[in-house]
């Protein structure tokens, strides 16, 4: 291969960047974090004071999440250190650190200054970079209640996509050539992809651009229904294409449209299933046709989870194992009778006694009758012999004189 010779007319304003940087820490680093790293030694390098999350996130087309993600992360690599308000936990300071250096410093944020070998000639002491948008309380609320429920859905929901995929790698989805034209030139879909690729961390592929646009296009997904899709799979660590194609048909078989009805399905499918399996003493997520009663049950019958969880009790006291067919049985003559609560099943189970204590008095009603009937057949069916008196003496008589 012949050699490219670099060559150049003006001598423009330099960044400086250590070579270690780019050999040590470059190669396994996103793209999207390097121009992150990148922009900001320019930044620090050139004296620039007015910089924020927001315009970080401007400039490099990503979402503000995206920009404090790549900070944490060259923050636990030990080239920043990352300073944040103790009231609102945002980041307020940002300073760079060489990667030359023998000890790489901790991310700590109540740090007030590091040392450096020769990266003082060039970086100030700190860098200043406020939040322009400071969340509502409301907001707050919110994402505090992600936190809380991220960990148990991320563990309990771990069975629910697998379900879905498992249902749903047969199934085929098709675009075409004029869809992924006409979206090559969506400025929306493009930003859309880009964001993909960086919680992907790697280019995507053909049936992946096909997904995209047929969820896009096709079924007429959000923007932040799409990403919020992928980063929920990112979050379990499940990113093959089927997989996300199952969730996805999922939410658009249950009319999911936003981030929160997803959200909120996903809260309400692993508390369900998750209390199935502990009712039943499993001890392992539902398996795949386990899955499919418990779907029944929910979106088809529309069963409290209170009303399942008795069901399964009530099979577990009857025949002391899990079985779901038993389970089925049970919630099936109760949506037959039209129950729903635990105030249903009481009242349902009342109209049961009073109909077998009538079946009782029936029975025992049929049963006299018989046993009378039988008691007259015995004793009143031979013909009864009428002798009098007179004609038992005489045969006495007769009996003595032999």
């Amino acid at each position: 291969m012949e050699q490219i010779l670099l060559c150049s007319d003006q001598t423009p304003l330099t960044t400086s960047i250590y070579n270690s940087f780019i050999q040590n820490y470059m190669p396994d680093a996103n793209g999207s974090y390097v121009k992150v790293y990148l922009y900001l030694s320019m930044c620090i390098q050139s004296g620039e004071k007015r910089l924020s999350v927001a315009s970080l996130a401007d400039m490099m087309e990503n979402t503000e999440k995206d920009i404090i993600r790549a900070l944490h992360y060259w923050g636990k690599k030990g080239l920043m250190v990352l300073q944040k308000d103790n009231s609102t936990n945002q980041i307020t300071h940002v300073e760079l650190c060489n990667p030359d250096a023998q000890t790489v410093p901790e991310n700590s944020p109540g740090k007030e200054s590091i040392s450096y070998q020769s990266d003082r000639e060039y970086m100030p002491e700190k860098e200043s970079l406020p939040e322009e948008k400071t969340p509502s309380a409301g907001q707050k609320t919110q994402d505090a209640s992600n936190t809380n429920t991220s960990a148990a859905e991320t563990s309990a929901n771990e069975d629910e996509a697998e379900t879905a995929a498992t249902a749903s790698s047969v199934q085929e989805i098709s675009v075409t050539e004029e869809q992924v034209l006409r979206l090559s030139k969506n400025e929306d879909f493009s930003w859309i992809c880009l964001i993909v690729e960086n919680y992907l961390k790697r280019t995507l592929k053909t049936t992946e651009v096909q997904l995209l646009t047929y969820l896009f296009d096709t079924l007429h997904f959000s923007k932040e229904l799409l990403l919020h899709l992928y980063e929920y799979c990112c979050s379990l660590d499940k990113t093959n294409v089927k997989y996300v194609q199952a969730v996805a048909l999922s939410w658009a078989e249950q009319n999911i449209t936003t981030p929160e009805q997803a959200q909120r399905q996903s809260a309400l499918y692993s508390t369900a299933h998750s209390a199935i399996a502990k009712t039943l003493a499993l001890g392992r997520p539902l398996a795949k046709i386990e899955c499919e009663y418990a779907a029944r049950w929910q979106n088809v019958w529309h069963m409290d989870l209170a009303v399942i969880l008795e069901a399964c009790n009530r099979t577990m006291l009857a025949i002391q194992k899990a079985d779901f067919k038993y389970i089925d049985g049970i919630l099936s003559n109760w949506h037959k009778e039209n129950v729903h609560t635990l105030q249903d099943i009481q009242a349902c189970d009342e109209r049961h006694q009073q109909r077998k204590a009538a079946s009782r008095n029936q029975n025992d009603t049929s049963t006299s009758g018989k046993n009378t009937m039988q008691k007259k057949t015995q004793f009143q069916s031979f013909q009864q012999r009428d002798t009098s008196k007179a004609e038992i003496d005489e045969l006495e008589k007769k009996l003595l004189t032999r």
